[in-house]
């Protein structure tokens, strides 16, 4: 069934062009033929070791989406060998390894285990996130051998991209009393050690950040490892009860960066330290700390010393957003500002029910320089890179919905791919943006959404550049100067479809009133 296109991409007869095409093509026909394409890649593996690992990469990644939408069932019926064949059969150097050794932590008999052990002591993932994901699994279900596999995985912590994966699955399997004792109880001194060396080396990250290096995500991507791994140490520490690591503790404590002091403080206090319990409680104060120590003070039973203004629904919006700031995929560092500008209850996309919004502003101040913007948070956190401060408050609620909403029938057309009609409709538009006193007016993409249909277009009016987007009944107008944080034609999109939406979805409510605005 797949044999032509494989035999293609893994020969390389197809140029970098054809080669995607081939690609969509593979997996539009692996939808619910996943087994199918697993067992014809095993009849190709011949050809895989000598083929672009890139392809093999993307190829790898679409096995593993239509193996999943087939459902977990579906893994848990194959043989884990044939992903231990097709592994050995990859080239070295292929992307997305990490998906197939996932596989091995769905199927979880003890065979599949033992090989999950092997590959990653072999091939271990190159980045500590792919690592958390192949062991994701074994924290959600509970019939596999969890003795067995800690008794092969102890290995593993030599490697520095599943240490913390390792150590937060055994706190979890601890901390869920799966087991009557911390799987790692007898390794405690090494841990302890451990400890102390990654604490040792985030101090010395903090007098001269060049310790972990020259290239910026080669720093970004060191220091997010060694968090992780103050994290888990902290917390296994504490769970299995090791008061010679208080020590130590105080130590993680001491350092800037906010998550870690959090985990440190939470160790100690549940080792019975005050001064973790103290720490946690001025912790409230940094958002980005809040949500894990308002946890924290649940977990281990003085939440009712935590003042009423950190439990409410603003500082909660607060918290979410500096957390997910904080992230190394985003900004990397907490800012230096954020407030709640708004929050409506609306019906909001893919919610069956009205759901809490916040408009939350935040800042980072880099001494002469700043930035900010106003980010979401309730239905999903994220910030945009466009600029959206100087929108109303009820455009920015929309440029989010227009952002988060996801359809079959909602879509983009280049102009290289418009027909004749569509074509035709751009220039009727064309004109009527012109009746309306703009020059130059270019059309750049058409916008499906659902029934309707919109194109916006490059403009000028008295020398100042516009983006304009038009159905022909309605139209919204944006300067176009051309920066980085400028919005963008899809920005604009989103704009005009999430109006539309949440007029339709909520005739009846004001999302912001006239005095809020």
């Amino acid at each position: 069934m797949f044999q032509d296109n494989l035999e293609a991409l893994l020969q390389g007869q197809a140029d970098p062009v054809n080669a995607g095409w081939q690609l969509r093509e593979l997996s539009e026909k692996a939808q619910s033929h996943s087994v199918d394409l697993l067992d014809n890649l095993l009849d190709c593996r011949n050809l895989l070791a000598n083929a672009d690992p890139a392809i093999v990469g993307t190829i790898l990644r679409i096995l593993h989406a239509s193996l999943l939408s087939e459902g977990w069932g579906r893994v848990e019926e194959l043989d884990s060998q044939k992903f231990f064949d097709l592994e050995e059969a990859i080239p070295p150097l292929s992307s997305n390894r990490f998906l197939l050794q996932q596989f091995y932590a769905m199927i979880q008999d003890d065979e599949s285990l033992e090989l999950l052990v092997s590959s990653l002591s072999c091939k271990p993932p190159s980045k500590w996130v792919e690592a958390a994901q192949v062991l994701s699994p074994l924290m959600q279900k509970n019939d596999w051998n969890i003795a067995f596999f800690f008794s092969r995985s102890l290995v593993l912590l030599q490697q520095p991209s599943l240490a913390s994966p390792l150590l937060d699955l055994a706190n979890y399997v601890y901390r869920e009393q799966r087991v009557p004792r911390h799987p790692m109880f007898d390794q405690v001194e090494m841990l302890r050690t451990l400890l102390g060396e990654v604490v040792g080396r985030l101090g010395m990250f903090e007098e001269d950040p060049r310790t972990f290096g020259n290239d910026i995500p080669v720093v970004q991507a060191r220091l997010a490892e060694a968090v992780a791994l103050a994290v888990s140490l902290c917390d296994a520490v504490a769970l299995i009860g090791d008061l010679s690591s208080i020590g130590k503790l105080h130590q993680a404590m001491e350092l800037r960066h906010r998550r870690v002091q959090c985990e440190a403080a939470g160790a100690l206090c549940r080792l019975g330290d005050d001064q973790g319990r103290s720490r946690l409680l001025a912790l409230l104060e940094e958002p980005a700390a809040r949500l894990r120590a308002v946890q924290y003070a649940e977990e281990l039973g003085f939440r009712d010393e935590i003042e009423g203004r950190f439990l409410t629904a603003e500082a909660y919006s607060e918290a979410e957003l500096a957390l997910w700031l904080s992230q190394p995929q985003q900004m990397g560092v907490p800012p230096t500002k954020v407030e709640v500008l708004h929050t409506t209850c609306c019906y909001w996309p893919s919610f069956n029910e009205p759901v809490n919004v916040s408009l939350v502003r935040f800042e980072y101040n880099f001494g002469e320089r700043s930035y900010s913007n106003v980010a979401i948070t309730g239905p999903v956190t994220f910030a945009m890179s466009a600029d959206v401060t100087d929108l109303s408050l009820s455009d920015q609620y929309a440029i989010y919905a227009g952002w988060h909403v996801e359809h079959d029938e909602i879509f983009t057309i280049t102009p290289d791919a418009w027909n004749g009609l569509q074509r035709d409709q751009i220039d009727q538009w064309k004109k009527h943006l012109q009746r309306c006193g703009l020059e130059d007016v270019k059309g750049i993409l058409i916008g499906r959404f659902l029934d309707e249909t919109a194109a916006i277009f490059e403009a000028k009016r008295e020398a100042a550049c516009y983006l304009v987007i038009t159905d022909g009944l309605e139209s919204i107008e944006c300067v176009s100067d051309g920066s980085e944080r400028g919005m963008s034609p899809q920005d604009l999109f989103n704009l005009y479809k999430g109006r539309k939406m949440l007029r339709t979805f909520n005739p009846d409510r004001d999302l912001v009133s006239e005095s809020d605005e």
